[in-house]
């Protein structure tokens, strides 16, 4: 397994690395890394790392905790195996009694939860529910609307019992996270960038286990996780453009410390207040030398010690592989040490990270008006166009000539 997440998870309390994709790419994906190696010697020490990385019946051995996926995620895994897919879909069509694009690709979407879910099942009953959850995200189509969310929500709960149903940080968002709460039913809340976010959501996650526990709803084996998105909070431009209307100079160590700044405000309260969430790290870099920065990944080195989730994204881990001899140690108590004085107080002159920083910084309904917000939302459903185009290319190659696609 990768030195350097071994080592954090070790130093943290109840740090836990998880895996950005479907269990079911990982073997695919190990292969075409260790092809990479530069040398014999290379390649037999990632081997060895990479056989204990992802071992759902043998969770004792594994690095990894838990999954992620998003409906990007599922149609690059869908469209990484086209060949394997396009004859499940064909078989989905012809077993519907009136089959059409929408109630396909919903079906085709929830098999491929059920299978990184089925992965997973043995990491979860050995560890009675602690680990081998798999995060399905809801459709993002259906962010604004808690009827939607909810009743998509309840279906992919019923798919397997450790899957934790994946709801964006929206108002109505939030609305759908209180009612799944209350009813037991794991959540990760998503697309989260802030701490009003974060705020919005431990609210609704100690409302719904109120309700829950006032109806004697069994939540022994219930999770909480909220994403921070933390490497997404900086690629999006508004923080530079802001600096530049105000003649701030911001470096790329600056924009680090404004993700990191936010995390750390986040952890604090979880631990000050109790609140029943842990955070879940994603959109994790790797720091480039080039663009003036002197680390591995201020992501990891600035939260080590924390009750933190990791979720690796491939191309990461390969990064954190070809780099782990740059690594200091880590330093437990990373994760309570202050952001520097004058880059905070530079940073506070920024409206997005001011409004991302301050608790009350923004009213829910502003939560998918925000940069970072609407930046991944269009990349996500973007992906989910190209998942459902796939899905109206099987009803075109259905019969023998292909025939164009009348939708009503």
């Amino acid at each position: 397994m990768p030195r350097v997440l071994e080592e954090l998870q070790s130093v943290g309390k109840s740090a836990e690395i998880w895996w950005d994709s479907s269990p079911l790419d990982f073997p695919r994906w190990r292969d075409g890394q260790l092809a990479t190696a530069p040398d014999t010697e290379t390649r037999e020490r990632w081997q060895g790392q990479l056989d204990r990385f992802l071992c759902p019946t043998a969770p004792d051995r594994s690095l990894v905790r838990g999954i992620t996926t998003n409906p990007s995620l599922v149609a690059q895994s869908v469209l990484a195996s086209p060949e394997s897919w396009r004859e499940d879909i064909q078989e989905l069509i012809r077993y519907q009694l009136d089959p059409d694009v929408e109630s396909t690709f919903a079906l085709v979407y929830e098999e491929a939860l059920g299978r990184a879910a089925r992965e997973m099942l043995p990491m979860w009953r050995a560890t009675n529910g602690r680990y081998g959850w798999v995060s399905g995200q809801l459709d993002p189509r259906y962010m604004l609307n808690a009827d939607l969310m909810l009743e998509q929500a309840l279906r992919i709960a019923r798919i397997s019992p450790n899957l934790m149903v994946k709801v964006p940080g929206t108002r109505e968002g939030y609305q759908v996270i209180r009612q799944l709460v209350a009813r037991g039913i794991s959540i990760n809340s998503t697309l989260s960038y802030t701490v009003p976010q974060f705020m919005a959501c431990a609210e609704a996650v100690e409302s719904g286990l109120k309700q829950a526990h006032n109806q004697g709803i069994d939540t022994s084996r219930w999770r909480a996780v909220f994403t921070h998105m933390i490497g997404r909070f900086g690629a999006n431009n508004d923080l530079r453009y802001e600096a530049a209307i105000r003649e701030i100079e911001l470096s790329q160590t600056d924009v680090r410390w404004a993700e990191v700044a936010i995390l750390k405000r986040i952890h604090a309260l979880i631990q000050k207040n109790g609140h029943p969430l842990k955070p879940l790290l994603s959109s994790l870099e790797v720091d480039d030398p080039a663009k003036g920065t002197d680390t591995l990944s201020m992501h990891l080195e600035q939260s080590a010690g924390g009750a933190i989730a990791y979720t690796c994204k491939p191309q990461f881990v390969g990064d954190v592989l070809r780099r782990e001899g740059e690594l200091p140690a880590f330093d437990e108590r990373a994760i309570e040490q202050e952001i520097p004085e004058d880059v905070l107080e530079k940073l506070l002159w920024l409206p997005s990270f001011h409004r991302a920083y301050d608790p009350i910084g923004m009213s829910p309904e502003e939560f998918a008006h925000y940069g970072a917000f609407i930046t991944t939302y269009a990349e996500v459903m973007a992906n989910t166009r190209k998942l459902i185009d796939f899905v109206a290319h099987q009803f075109q190659t259905i019969t023998a000539s292909a025939q164009p696609l009348l939708l009503s």
